[in-house]
């Protein structure tokens, strides 16, 4: 009988914190996705979405336009005829894969047990659902999905190890995120530091390296240049959907005077400078007094840039809690000390890579980094950071009681996390 207690409890509280995610993910939905009216960063993709119905896709792109996203919501558009249901269904769809594809990669690639694995999708679900990103009709999870497609191929070549056709495949697919969102440029020292390493273990010579790196760098920019051709051929750039704040404004200089009036203490954190205020500086300190582009507010005050990059790094473990509940403290305590066990492999290489982004992202002075920017790659490190968790009670007497302590140490954080949320809106539910 007693040999029972300890599974029965883990499979109660797998049950109960089931029940809650879902009852978190309909008020999300009734809240979110239900909502007649965008959101947001909504009303910009919306907005460009009906130019590129209307007036087609050239005008979409001299617009600024996501590309693959906007040729997507245009598939789902043909059943719903409605451009925020076409959005938000299109964001789902791609949260799904994404999380389908992390399921893959984890089957395929890793070997948790049955627990661990219930435990990885229930962390997996908790940080998709709190998070709500996939009921915004915005781009980030048709990243997420290509990201995870990427690391799937990596990790795939170490089998195959046809170095032509998986730089083809890697070309294509860094392409695909430059068509999808800007700011992928954020993860390219994640995605060639991988590439690097990966190269390194496989004795991979010099020059069929650099031969790589030409190929996935060539068809990238074919690839984007190929989908961006009518705005060239106008003598205009590569189109990027982009926030439009004002003529005069960027996106970066709003949030570069953010960041410097929350750092004297004008302004508290999660606001914003007003557009005015960033005209009254600009006018008073002249044009170059603040910076207009994402590698500009890095360089442009290098004392600065370190101040906020640590402030940034520092403030990043709340919200990794909140969505991911433990896996960060699991693995600072259990994951680290196994880190290099290995010289090198898929375990170093997710954790490398979420943190190597992280990196990319914090030195960029934006005043609040958004979770929804990190939430696919932090899907991905509940992986290894789960099967270090595995490895490390297996190499321990008393396996039962570890395995036991940290799966419900897991679930009842994210139980107990989450129910206050529950209980504020769950009157939403009866309202259906």
């Amino acid at each position: 009988m007693r040999s029972k207690i300890k599974p029965n409890i883990t499979n109660f509280n797998f049950v109960l914190t089931s029940i809650v995610l879902l009852m978190y993910c309909a008020i999300r939905f009734v809240k979110l996705f239900l909502k007649n009216s965008p959101a947001g960063d909504e009303f910009g993709f919306s907005t460009v979405f009906n130019l590129y119905q209307e007036k087609g896709y050239s005008a979409a792109l001299s617009e600024g336009s996501s590309v693959l996203f906007n040729i997507a919501a245009s598939f789902f558009n043909l059943f719903f005829s409605d451009t925020l249901l076409s959005l938000r269904f299109t964001s789902i769809f791609f949260g799904i894969l994404s999380f389908l594809m992390v399921i893959k990669i984890q089957k395929t690639f890793f070997s948790l047990s049955k627990n661990y694995f219930i435990l990885f999708i229930i962390t997996s679900a908790s940080i998709l659902i709190v998070s709500s990103i996939f009921f915004a009709g915005i781009n980030d999870t048709m990243i997420y999905f290509i990201i995870s497609l990427m690391i799937f191929v990596m990790f795939k070549y170490q089998k195959e190890k046809k170095i032509v056709k998986f730089s083809l495949i890697i070309g294509l697919l860094l392409g695909c995120m430059f068509l999808t969102r800007k700011m992928s440029v954020l993860y390219l020292p994640s995605i060639f530091l991988i590439l690097i390493l990966l190269y390194n273990d496989l004795k991979i010579k010099t020059p069929l390296k650099l031969k790589s790196f030409i190929i996935i760098i060539s068809v990238s920019a074919l690839l984007v240049s190929a989908f961006n051709l009518p705005n060239l051929a106008k003598g205009k750039g590569i189109s990027f959907h982009e926030k439009k704040l004002d003529k005069e404004i960027t996106w970066q200089q709003l949030q570069y005077l953010t960041a410097i009036m929350n750092s004297n203490g004008d302004v508290e954190n999660g606001q914003h400078a007003t557009l005015d205020q960033v005209k009254q500086y600009i006018k008073k300190n002249g044009k170059e007094s603040l910076p207009s582009s994402f590698l500009g507010t890095i360089f442009f005050d290098i004392s600065f840039t370190v101040k906020q990059f640590f402030k940034n790094i520092f403030v990043q473990i709340i919200p990794i809690t909140r969505l991911s509940g433990l896996v960060f403290l699991f693995l600072i305590l259990f994951g680290l000390q196994n880190f290099s066990k290995k010289s090198s492999n898929k375990h170093q290489y997710v954790i490398l890579f979420f943190f190597t982004f992280i990196i990319s992202l914090c030195l960029i002075v934006i005043n609040y980094i958004e979770p929804r920017w990190y939430v696919g790659l932090l899907i991905l490190l509940t992986v290894p950071v789960f099967s270090f968790l595995q490895e490390y009670s297996q190499d321990k007497n008393k396996k039962e009681v570890l395995n036991f302590i940290f799966i419900n140490t897991q679930l009842l954080f994210i139980l107990i996390i989450n129910l206050p949320y529950l209980l504020s809106n769950y009157k939403l539910l009866l309202q259906y």
